[in-house]
């Protein structure tokens, strides 16, 4: 009974080139994983759906460390290097890529891009005790909250809410 040798690399890919990388390890014959996201975007007024990498540069390749030829790999179209720790290639556990796989396949929203609101913009609470509550979008906290400017009794206040808390007023 033979054992299954192979293991999971990080691949770091040259800017913007991770597909590119990927068609190219794919024609190769070596299992790649590239995990991407669909965003919402709003670009120059218009509104598109895009495909955005969960780890913009990096790519997953699935390889027999006793058979598979690093050097043509790391010579790949796209490809910068492998990612290493001193001597050592980087690996990464099976059951984490698998993880990864089906939490991408389980997504089905799209995530709205956070720089849809701009500083200055007019926004409108969707929810919570201040539904329906105008607001001025001040601006981001990480990437899951934003500052508001809120006006009540005749001042003004700030306001941190997650950013599915509110939309752009119309």
């Amino acid at each position: 009974m033979s054992q299954d040798k192979t293991k999971w690399f990080l691949l770091f890919c040259k800017p913007k080139e991770e597909e590119r990388s990927l068609i190219n390890l794919t024609n190769q014959g070596i299992e790649s994983f590239y995990p991407t996201r669909k965003v919402e975007k709003v670009r120059k007024g218009k509104r598109s759906v895009l495909s955005e990498p969960l780890f913009p540069n990096y790519l997953f390749v699935k390889l027999n460390p006793e058979t598979d030829n690093f050097n043509a790999i790391r010579s790949t179209r796209g490809v910068a290097n492998f990612v290493r720790f001193g001597a050592n290639y980087a690996t990464v556990p099976t059951a984490l890529v698998h993880q990864i796989k089906e939490t991408v396949a389980g997504v089905t929203d799209i995530a709205v891009d956070d720089n849809i609101a701009q500083p200055g913009d007019a926004v409108v609470l969707n929810n919570g005790v201040y539904q329906g509550l105008e607001a001025v979008f001040k601006n981001k906290v990480g990437l899951e909250r934003s500052i508001l400017l809120i006006k009540m009794l005749e001042q003004q206040a700030t306001l941190e809410v997650c950013n599915t808390e509110f939309s752009l007023k119309k």
